[in-house]
């Protein structure tokens, strides 16, 4: 069902489209075995790429803005300066050329933008990834299933 609602906001999405962003999971940002450090265990392949990934947002630009521009894009809903920090591989650095609006802790988002292997101390914790973004896209608040009538 996820891969359905990507697609479909690639297609929507006049820019992307343009684009040929790949849609990805937080599983291919860290393709080796799990013994690996996280700090090296990152996808070579995707460096340089354009792709589109759902996440939330931890704004950098400081807490309680309704936009922002630098943040975190981490793979779980609720994190916050109070808790450990996901591993390297599994946090991106994103920054944007205008600010985008900020969704509830709770809200994940897509975000598209060019990915670039690169770690760094961004804010409370060490990413391992880079993306410029190019678009925010809402993620659907409820996704509606096409079922046949029931017959009697």
């Amino acid at each position: 069902m996820k891969k359905i609602i990507l697609v479909l906001s690639l297609l929507i999405s006049s820019p992307l489209f343009a684009e040929e962003a790949m849609s990805i999971l937080w599983s291919n940002l860290a393709p080796g075995s799990v013994d690996l450090p996280a700090a090296t265990n990152v996808n070579l392949e995707l460096d340089g790429k354009t792709v589109i990934i759902p996440g939330f947002i931890v704004p950098l630009d400081g807490q309680g803005k309704a936009q922002t521009k630098n943040f975190l894009l981490t793979p779980q809903q609720g994190a916050c300066f109070h808790k450990p920090p996901s591993p390297p591989n599994q946090l991106i650095h994103v920054v944007f050329n205008e600010p985008i609006a900020v969704p509830t802790a709770e809200q994940p988002v897509y975000i598209a933008g060019k990915l670039s292997i690169k770690s760094a101390q961004s804010g409370f914790a060490k990413t391992g990834y880079f993306m410029h973004g190019i678009e925010a896209i809402a993620y659907p608040a409820q996704v509606v299933s096409a079922q046949p009538e029931h017959q009697h």
